[in-house]
């Protein structure tokens, strides 16, 4: 959720990103060139921002269905990609949600080196999730939760014939899809300036002002009072030929019984 004492709409956005450039309070109306460039730039800003550290802002948890035993491969929706960051897992939950067996996230070229083996790991392409063994019966009734990432609401604007074609207020009004609009304001101005030849001798003060305000943030978001906890570690090699373990798949490695 948005804080909305700093939320800006698409007309303020447009009016923010003029006045950082300019220094004046413009506004253009909605159906013309300026307003659609300016826009443009704005849409052009949140995908870059969204491809940085603040992936965390458009990520959530995703339940792709029950176990089917015997199944390997799982699709996801094609609007969706999995979210690979840090110590983020595929879960297999409960209808409670809680977390019964995590699967963690192996290179692509590596998930066939572990097969037919006690614990699980997951590989993803694109949009297939492939595990590292086929689902068995007792993991039956278990719900997939994926960690996964979704891009920015774009701004729709529709298609102009001459300047007739008003824009809706629901556009108009359709707010910043990202926690700190400030930022994507910066980024679009910076955009904006490299197109502008006008404009382009402050193309390195409008970068310069963006890296200072995203590290500042950066500081702010990932400033912590302790040390997370470090769940217990280990390669997807087996203790025995038999693929037994001595620590289960289970995070803090307090379970070890095997399924």
């Amino acid at each position: 959720m948005i804080n909305p004492d700093i939320a800006l709409t698409l007309d303020e956005a447009v009016a923010e990103v003029l006045g950082l450039l300019t220094g004046l309070n413009l506004q253009y109306k909605p159906e013309e060139d300026r307003y659609y460039s300016v826009t443009r730039q704005i849409n052009h800003a949140q995908r870059a921002i969204a491809t940085e550290l603040e992936w965390s802002y458009y990520t959530s948890t995703e339940n792709i269905g029950e176990v089917v035993p015997g199944v390997k491969t799982v699709e996801l929706r094609a609007t969706i990609r999995p979210r690979i960051i840090n110590d983020d897992s595929v879960k297999l939950c409960d209808a409670n949600d809680r977390p019964i067996v995590w699967a963690y996230f192996l290179p692509r070229d590596a998930i066939d080196k572990t097969p037919d083996r006690s614990q699980l790991w997951v590989a993803s392409t694109r949009t297939t999730l492939e595990f590292s063994r086929p689902f068995r019966s007792n993991e039956a009734g278990l719900f997939i939760h994926v960690p996964v990432m979704r891009e920015p609401r774009m701004f729709k604007l529709p298609l102009q014939s001459n300047g007739t074609v008003p824009v809706p207020m629901e556009v108009r009004e359709q707010q910043i899809d990202f926690a700190w609009p400030d930022l994507v304001i910066a980024k679009a101005a910076y955009f904006y300036a490299q197109s502008d030849p006008l404009m382009q001798p402050r193309v390195q003060t409008l970068e310069a002002n963006y890296t200072n305000l995203f590290y500042a943030l950066k500081e702010r978001d990932e400033r912590n009072t302790d040390s997370p906890f470090l769940n217990p570690y280990t390669v997807p090699i087996e203790g025995n030929i038999q693929g037994g373990g001595p620590i289960s798949h289970i995070p803090y490695g307090d379970f070890r019984g095997g399924w």
